[in-house]
């Protein structure tokens, strides 16, 4: 669509990835929201399996009908133990970057009101009245911009990580896989002085996405440093000898206590990835990203969306207790995460990371994990 002449939009998306897309796609479900003008402008044209999103939830979403597999029970396993269970009423879903991005894209290029381009963003420059996106192919105006990406980040003195990752989708010669049941983290694999695990998620009797996601500062050089413990783990837990690797993904995720809302402005607004809104102290995204987008489209319903803001409460608390225990070595993830899943019911694990419940289901949680590293660093964060 680019071109050289300024336009102007009530919202410009600088980003169309999860966030962006899913907050363009729910406003398009309002009547009321249909006078809204709406730009979308991505430097990727978003044709292909990028990514995969996980995520456990026991609500129905609009998103259900592209859902590639559900699992009803989950596998936990470490050095020390070993666990299965049933995680009614919750299920554990699987949805593919290009199924979203077809799904959304043909409802959105097919809307009133909505444009779509491929461009990349080179500046942005706001007065009191628009916000000037200037492309390598244009300019734009927006009343408001929500911006996805992230600039140069100078995350000071806030705890920070990177949960990088790999994953192949393979298929075996022969029935291997149980399709009712996904491997959530599997810590049987050399540490390294970082925190790394394997996600095991069946979608047919041959079929599975193999995937190791580590928690660490340095990013690795090559896509290929992933390879050899993929390689060792199929091998060596999951006893396979047999397989082609039909697809492969690969990512990074920032884990972060960063205040995101400093880079807000009166008509910029971050959004997804750029606003915290991925979970600390899990890395997990989708649903924090659904629940956030839906309060953005309730605040438009009103009137009010400079009035939006990103909740930070004690939940965000706990996030700086959990990242400091690790990240200053004070315990281990794959200690924590043992502790928590072996002594505790998924549910309860999900409901506190999903930020719900009570303070005293919060107190069973922290009694969980060794004790002695969250309180050091309960301590620690209590005096900054």
């Amino acid at each position: 669509m680019g071109n050289n002449q300024q336009k102007k939009y009530d919202l410009v998306f600088a980003g169309a990835g999860l966030a962006g897309l899913s907050l363009a796609y729910k406003i398009r479900q309002h009547k009321a929201l249909d006078q809204l003008s709406i730009l979308l402008i991505d430097q990727d044209s978003k044709d292909r399996n990028d990514r995969t999103w996980c995520f456990w939830t026991k609500k129905d979403s609009i998103f259900d009908s592209i859902k590639m597999h559900s699992w009803s029970a989950l596998y936990f396993a470490s050095n020390d133990s070993q666990k299965v269970s049933k995680i009614g009423p919750y299920r554990y879903d699987l949805i593919r970057g290009k199924d979203f991005y077809e799904q959304v894209l043909t409802f959105l290029r097919q809307a009133e009101n909505t444009d779509i381009t491929t461009e990349s963003i080179q500046e942005l420059e706001e007065n009191d009245s628009a916000v000037t996106i200037q492309t390598d192919q244009g300019s734009y105006l927006g009343h408001y911009l929500l911006k996805s990406y992230i600039d140069d980040l100078e995350v000071g003195d806030s705890h920070f990580v990177w949960q990088h990752f790999k994953g192949w989708w393979i298929k075996a010669d022969q029935d291997t896989f149980d399709t009712d049941q996904a491997t959530f983290m599997d810590f049987r694999v050399d540490q390294g002085n970082e925190t790394r695990f394997f996600y095991v998620l069946p979608y047919s009797p041959t079929e599975a996405l193999v995937e190791i996601a580590i928690l660490g500062n340095e990013l690795p050089a090559h896509h290929s440093y992933y390879d050899p413990y993929i390689k060792q783990y199929i091998k060596e837990q999951m006893g396979l000898e047999k397989y082609q690797v039909v697809e492969e993904e690969v990512g990074k995720i920032p884990m972060t206590t960063y205040d995101f809302d400093q880079a807000r402005t009166h008509r910029v607004i971050p959004i997804g990835t750029a606003a915290g809104w991925v979970k600390p102290s899990s890395g997990y995204a989708f649903t924090r990203i659904q629940r956030e987008v839906d309060r953005i489209v309730e605040a438009l319903l009103r009137g009010d969306l400079s009035k939006y803001q990103f909740k930070t409460d004690r939940f965000h608390f706990y996030d700086k207790i959990f990242l400091n225990a690790f990240l200053t070595h004070k315990t281990t993830g794959q200690q924590v995460f043992h502790e928590l899943l072996t002594k505790l019911p998924f549910q309860s694990v999900f409901k506190f990371l999903d930020e719900e419940g009570s303070f005293f289901h919060d107190l069973k949680i922290f009694l969980g994990p060794p004790k002695l590293p969250f309180i050091k660093a309960f301590i620690e964060e209590l005096r900054k």
